[in-house]
């Protein structure tokens, strides 16, 4: 081995453990200073692991490491310097390429999100759709007083009125709890559009098979399947 290769293969070396260092080191202090941070945070929902560990690799050195490194004095001896500034663009360009362009991977493999923040949004939601849907109702009464008796036809409209704001109501409230009831039971929202769904799939067979039968034209049959498609969306809504 020459001489100018063992070189490169050395600074190769300490570009290497100088990269691992820095990127053990923050996890090595973040974690250390977590059980602190709690106490200090009180009664505050404290990070949970994989938070710490996503806040760790998030630690990526840029422009301001260049500059600190571009600041050292004169007097430092030019071979020094030049290390110093080989292993600190080194370290940038490792952070950036290596936890950069994983990052990404990383959130989505730790599944990380804000729970606290999600359920006081859904909770926000509930609570706004049951206040509207409260004075919904109290519109159609306010429609419907005075008004002679309805008809049975009258009377089943006002009654599908009333069960899809409390469907709605009912939905609401359920995305509280991920969807799900108790010891994870199915909710009846949740039942209601599984069982639609399945409706829907019967439906379309019949309107297909009564296609193939020439009893029904094509554009006819388009029509049919995109109100049904509308309501399945509106199903997974």
């Amino acid at each position: 081995m020459n001489p100018t290769m063992g070189l490169q293969l050395l600074m190769a070396g300490y570009a290497a453990a100088v990269l691992t260092v820095t990127i053990a080191a923050r996890f090595v202090w973040l974690f250390a200073l977590t059980p602190l941070g709690n106490l200090l945070r009180g009664g505050e929902q404290p990070p949970s692991r994989r938070q710490v560990t996503l806040l760790g690799w998030a630690g990526m050195r840029g422009v301001v490491s260049m500059a600190a490194a571009y600041a050292i004095p004169p007097e430092v001896p030019e071979r020094d310097r030049a290390m110093l500034l080989f292993l600190t663009f080194t370290t940038v360009i490792g952070t950036l390429l290596i936890q950069g362009t994983t990052f990404p991977a990383l959130i989505r493999r730790l599944r990380v999100s804000s729970d606290q923040e999600e359920y006081e949004d859904r909770l926000a939601a509930a609570a706004a759709q049951q206040t509207a849907l409260e004075e919904g109702l109290a519109e159609l009464d306010r429609l419907l007083a005075g008004r002679d008796e309805p008809d049975e036809i009258e009377k089943q409209v006002i009654d599908q009125l009333r069960e899809k704001a409390w469907r709605r109501s009912m939905s609401a409230w359920e995305r509280l709890g991920g969807g799900s009831g108790q010891d994870g039971a199915e909710t009846p929202s949740a039942l209601y559009r599984r069982l639609r769904r399945e409706m829907l799939q019967a439906e379309r067979r019949v309107f297909v098979r009564l296609r193939d039968e020439r009893h029904i034209e094509d554009e006819v049959l388009r029509d049919l399947m995109a109100q049904l498609d509308l309501e399945e969306a509106m199903l997974e809504r």
